[in-house]
């Protein structure tokens, strides 16, 4: 199927399932999402619709198992960027290998290779730094800070290294005092920080960071957007 007619289709079935599901008509549209489904069984629209006709439906096992299931196929998606990645730097190119390891993390930032992966992101990042500034002849020097980023930080939350992911943040702030996002994290984590001090709760302080500052969560509540 040409690319222009597949995308024609896909409009109108987006269309029609919205239709459906404000008319309340979940059978129908469990029905015609399914044999969607079935002419193109990777079909994201089909699939986020059958979810989201299932939890109208009150069946939420079934919708529990279909986002098991796509969370699998974007955890396949994510090492894609990975291979990619480590190609993109074997070939000298830096700026794609950053992009591609950051969506990887920003896809599966839960798997176990995730901690690995930002410690690359971080020695790219303070290679390009260093060329950009011409500043070989200074690396012996060089405390290193410079080279934090808010990803490293994010993934020792997920990790469940608050403190460390606040020291990073500290530093990003120093070297730059206008960062509004590094600032504003950095808040959230102390504030966490202040309770577990307080309450001693080590897991429930993990929890509520990932929760704030996973993006994976935030991929799979955006996909009825994506739908429409």
């Amino acid at each position: 199927m040409e690319k222009n007619q597949f995308e024609e289709e896909r409009l109108i079935f987006v269309n029609q399932m919205e239709t459906f599901m404000c008319q309340k008509m979940f059978s129908e549209a469990l029905i015609m999402a399914e044999e969607r489904l079935l002419r193109f069984p990777s079909d994201v629209d089909a699939r986020a619709f059958i979810n989201l006709t299932l939890i109208e439906m009150g069946r939420i096992e079934e919708s529990r198992n279909i986002l098991h299931e796509l969370e699998k196929d974007i955890a396949r998606l994510s090492f894609g960027y990975l291979r990619a990645a480590d190609t993109y730097w074997d070939k000298g190119l830096i700026q794609d290998a950053v992009l591609c390891y950051q969506k990887f993390i920003a896809l599966n930032p839960l798997s176990e290779n995730s901690r690995e992966v930002a410690e690359k992101i971080a020695l790219l990042q303070r290679e390009e730094y260093l060329a950009d500034e011409d500043a070989e002849s200074d690396i012996a020097d060089s405390p290193g800070p410079e080279f934090y980023t808010i990803t490293l930080a994010d993934l020792y939350i997920q990790q469940g290294h608050p403190k460390m992911a606040a020291d990073i943040l500290a530093e990003i702030i120093k070297r730059e005092p206008a960062n509004v996002q590094a600032r504003e994290k950095f808040d959230t984590v102390n504030a966490a920080l202040t309770q577990k001090s307080s309450f001693g709760d080590t897991v429930e302080l993990t929890n509520n960071l990932i929760n704030i500052l996973s993006c994976w969560l935030d991929n799979i509540g955006r996909l009825k957007q994506h739908a429409t």
